[in-house]
């Protein structure tokens, strides 16, 4: 495989990195496809947290080269009747469990085709019942690297009928936009799904029932110690703390209200 076609493979579990599992899969995949180039979203996602895991992988993945192949396995029901697919979204393939994974790219619109993989040929012999990463959706990324194709890896299926996780409502009245937190990230803070579109610099910003003052600049616009609502670097309406953790701080998480207003008190 030429420098100008090597394909790469990222990889975005709940595994941790402590118990050679990553070792393995990444074992396997260089096993099928020695060139291909494996990068590591991420492996310390919360256990079975199938949401973290769609929001992870449908805001990082645009950052990839197009034909990037993508792996995600955060899945509570490996070794069940839920089905073992691949997508084709964005110029991108995706490759995991059909639990909500790539939510966000069906919310979006951006798949384009889809498989269940069900041609065994392309998986490793000995399918155990707890590994698949390992056994399937890692060398399957593997083969389709190699130029396999999506319809040789197995039936298409209709896109309408992948599993989406409940899209995150937003209700934008006139001078008032309500969201809520999507996900937390390792420094706690608190991510949103408002849109920096739907953002007005002069809007006060409420978490839960606190108000935490006027939109800022930066992490360090704020004084230490103290909450304070800016864009974060994906585009969406990010609360943190300076050099603290806003979910602590504000005893907020996953699903908290937060709401943007024009106004000088309360909304």
């Amino acid at each position: 495989m030429s420098e100008s076609k090597q394909r790469i493979i990222s990889l975005t579990t709940d595994f941790g990195t402590q118990d050679g599992y990553i070792g393995i899969v990444k074992a396997v995949i260089i096993g099928i496809c020695p060139d291909v180039r494996i990068i590591d979203l991420s492996h310390d996602l919360p256990p079975w947290n199938i949401a973290a895991a769609a929001w992870v992988l449908g805001n990082s993945f645009q950052h990839f080269p197009s034909g990037s192949i993508h792996v995600g396995v955060v899945d509570p029901g490996v070794g069940s009747s839920r089905r073992a697919v691949a997508l084709e979204a964005a110029d991108h393939i995706f490759v995991g469990p059909d639990n909500g994974i790539f939510s966000k790219l069906l919310h979006t619109n951006e798949v384009k085709f889809a498989v269940e993989l069900t041609e065994e040929q392309y998986w490793r012999k000995n399918l155990s019942s707890t590994f698949h990463a390992r056994d399937v959706f890692g060398p399957v990324a593997a083969h389709y690297a190699t130029g396999v194709s999506l319809k040789q890896l197995g039936k298409e299926i209709d896109i309408e009928s992948l599993l989406r996780l409940p899209a995150r409502e937003i209700q934008v009245r006139q001078n008032r936009v309500e969201g809520s937190v999507a996900y937390v990230d390792h420094f706690g803070n608190l991510i949103t799904n408002i849109k920096k579109d739907m953002v007005r610099e002069s809007a006060l910003c409420q978490v839960g029932k606190r108000s935490i003052g006027r939109i800022k600049q930066t992490y360090s616009s704020g004084d230490l110690g103290a909450p304070l609502a800016f864009i974060g670097s994906h585009g969406y309406l990010e609360i943190a703390v300076s050099q603290g953790r806003a979910d602590e701080k504000l005893d907020a998480g996953v699903n908290t209200t937060i709401i943007l207003f024009e106004g000088t008190g309360t909304p």
